[in-house]
């Protein structure tokens, strides 16, 4: 006898990205300057603008579902 598939092991089931490698490469770059930015505010200026920064920097890149993972590029 066969093993039975599973429904995730399906071509349907794969990852599959809303927006294109570029768009997701512009906000993971601009992601990683709005953290450096705001880090240097945090150390050298006004640390609530720092914070602010660093914040909104995250959660915009986290909101477009943009991540460095490692393992996921492994399968590319």
């Amino acid at each position: 006898m066969s093993e039975p598939v599973s429904p995730t092991d399906t071509p349907e089931s794969k990852y599959k990205p809303v927006f294109s490698d570029r768009a997701r490469t512009v906000i993971y770059v601009l992601g990683l300057a709005a953290t450096a930015v705001g880090l240097g505010f945090m150390q050298f200026g006004a640390p609530d603008i720092g914070n602010y920064i660093v914040t909104v920097g995250g959660l915009l890149t986290g909101g477009f579902g943009v991540a460095y993972n490692p393992v996921r590029m492994a399968a590319k």
